[in-house]
């Protein structure tokens, strides 16, 4: 079958529930669609299938001209105007955000709709810490960087805040060089970086520490703290820069710091009025930015607002998803004590949950 009769098997079926395209119809279109499909040569199954498609739409677009034509007395009907989509306010506006005020005004309408979580029948909060980190060895070559994860679990009373009253912690996981360079010192040096190994500590073994207790506050966040802080983002970013008293950049290093701590040792405690402005009074410290796009933190994509100081960049990781706090990062910013720009030194994802009992997971 020739390219031809393809065109033409496919008008003479087209056209069977409209009127019949006069001659030069069907050489105009038999041209318009031999035109279109003048390509690349493929199978011939698939340019078959291909001109069969073109010829079906010109086919389709005279026919419905053709019809028009034969009910002049009808004006031709314009199409509603699309009603304006609602702005999105979903992940995927959150992660496009170009900016902080942008990022977090996003993420405020979603803390907004957020439950807080039911602290009435008490119990435990459970925080899974994973943290990977950047670790050295000295040689006479000098520095050799190799890359490990921790592995923390916290059980602490939910009334008493985030205090542990149990920690396990395991050490050394997936230890690597940083570099093929690193592994070649590290080789040399002979550092046994690849052992692991694991821990449990009982506060209650330990009476001095049994006896002092933390007092509530930015450092022991208790569940009757977090209530007497003010949800006015400028109030609260007052009561974070009387915790650290420092004036100047370096006192809004620490202020970022200070909330950044309090975004992830108290995720799960924090009402949504207070976690949102939280984010709010983090975004109004000077320098703060948004790192573009998404930020993967442990296999977790996030959306990050980042402080940069010397030569480090402390990154708050959001999950767009639940508005929830993933962790942070802490990136070389030029390169620092022979490690590249751009080098992760420090990650940390928590995940926490109230559980019934100590030791529950």
């Amino acid at each position: 079958m020739t390219e031809h009769d393809v065109v033409d098997t496919a008008l003479r079926y087209h056209h069977q529930a409209g009127p019949r395209p006069q001659p030069a119809d069907l050489a105009r279109i038999r041209a318009t669609v031999l035109a279109r499909t003048a390509t690349a040569r493929r199978p011939a199954r698939r340019r078959t299938v291909a001109v069969l498609a073109v010829a079906a739409s010109v086919a389709v677009a005279v026919a419905a001209a053709t019809t028009i034509s034969l009910w002049p007395e009808r004006a031709p009907v314009t199409p509603a105007a699309a009603p304006a989509p609602a702005r999105d306010t979903g992940a995927e506006a959150i992660t496009a955000a170009g900016s902080v005020p942008a990022t977090v005004e996003l993420v405020v309408k979603r803390v907004a709709t957020a439950q807080p979580l039911d602290l009435g029948h008490g119990g435990y909060l459970y925080t899974a810490d994973r943290a990977t980190s950047v670790q050295s060895a000295t040689g006479p070559d000098g520095p050799a960087y190799y890359v490990t994860e921790d592995v923390t679990e916290r059980w602490s009373v939910v009334a008493e805040g985030t205090a542990p009253k149990l920690v396990r912690t395991t050490r050394g996981l997936g230890a690597h060089p940083l570099t093929p360079a690193d592994g070649a010192k590290l080789a040399r040096y002979g550092t046994d970086y690849t052992k692991v190994t694991t821990a449990t500590y009982d506060p209650a073994a330990h009476p001095k520490t049994a006896e002092t207790p933390a007092a509530p506050g930015l450092g022991n966040p208790t569940p009757a703290y977090l209530a007497s802080l003010p949800t006015d983002p400028g109030r609260l970013l007052a009561v974070l820069r009387e915790s650290v008293d420092v004036p100047g950049p370096d006192g809004d290093r620490q202020v970022f710091k200070a909330g950044t701590g309090l975004a992830t040792a108290a995720d799960a405690l924090l009402p949504p009025a207070l976690r949102a402005a939280l984010y709010q009074a983090l975004a109004m410290v000077p320098g703060v930015e948004r790192i573009p796009g998404q930020v993967d933190l442990a296999g977790r994509a996030g959306v990050a607002i980042a402080l940069t100081a010397k030569g480090k960049r402390t990154e708050l990781v959001i999950d767009p998803e639940t508005s929830r706090t993933l962790g942070f990062r802490m990136v070389t910013a030029t390169a620092l004590d022979g490690m590249a720009p751009g080098t992760v030194v420090y990650s940390a994802t928590k995940n926490q949950k109230v559980v019934e009992r100590l030791g529950d997971m």
